[in-house]
């Protein structure tokens, strides 16, 4: 098995914000409808109360829920939030999951001619993060992630975090405003290797994925092969 470093993983209460707003997108809970009890909720997420108000508390911030004293918490906002995980695609056939990742491989490199031009100056070296991406624990996908950063000097897994994109945003300051997911089925990679339930040469669902700054710059590439016997791609449109 190839080694791994876990991400750093996110706050307890804003992982449980991001699960609570993956499971609304979903259709878990819809507009209006009223989520179970505080106690409830935090005993099915098995967290304190605490943590869960202050998830609560996030999300109304955010719009998407809405808190009424002596009624309960309803569901005020599906579609159009600003999550974490806001164009995370992947889903366990089970239910959307929290994403997780464990680092496999860090390095700087010349862009190889299959990854398109990012960034200011098309000729600088890209740094690639290779990672095993998780859904609440269970090992689903493969990622390969291409970007640029001629500023960043050097780069561990130990400084990368469960999201590539909050990474981008708390060290360079750049959000990713625009993708566009290209899904076809593909040959894992010859770096497949356990507990990833794929091996080297399984055909897997395949996602290119190109990612523009709002500015308009295309700033990451990447690809993704997923087990298709565990999860799926999913991607939902509201009016």
């Amino acid at each position: 098995m190839q080694q791994s470093t876990p991400a750093k993983p996110l706050p307890v209460y804003l992982q449980i914000a991001e699960l609570l707003a993956r499971q609304i997108k979903a259709g878990y809970w819809h507009q209006g409808e009223r989520l179970p009890t505080e106690a409830e909720l935090a005993q099915k997420l098995n967290v304190a109360v605490g943590t869960l108000r202050k998830s609560l508390a996030l999300l109304e911030q955010q719009g998407v829920l809405e808190r009424i004293q002596g009624s309960g918490t309803y569901v005020k906002k599906v579609a159009g939030t600003q999550q974490i995980y806001e164009l995370f695609r992947l889903e366990l056939s089970t239910g959307p999951g929290l994403p997780t990742a464990h680092i496999l491989d860090v390095q700087q490199l010349p862009r190889p001619a299959y990854v398109p031009a990012l960034g200011e100056d098309p000729k600088a070296p890209a740094w690639r993060v290779r990672r095993l991406r998780h859904l609440s624990q269970v090992p689903v996908a493969l990622e390969e992630i291409w970007f640029q950063a001629p500023s960043l000097q050097t780069l561990s897994a130990h400084d990368l975090g469960d999201s590539m994109y909050l990474f981008y945003q708390q060290r360079f300051g750049v959000w990713m405003a625009r993708v566009e997911d290209r899904l076809s089925a593909a040959p894992a990679p010859d770096w497949a290797c356990p507990p990833c339930g794929l091996a080297p040469g399984d055909i897997a669902g395949f996602v290119e994925r190109l990612s523009w700054t709002a500015a308009n710059v295309l700033a990451e590439y990447s690809r993704t092969w997923f087990d298709p016997a565990v999860c799926r791609y999913s991607s939902r449109l509201s009016q």
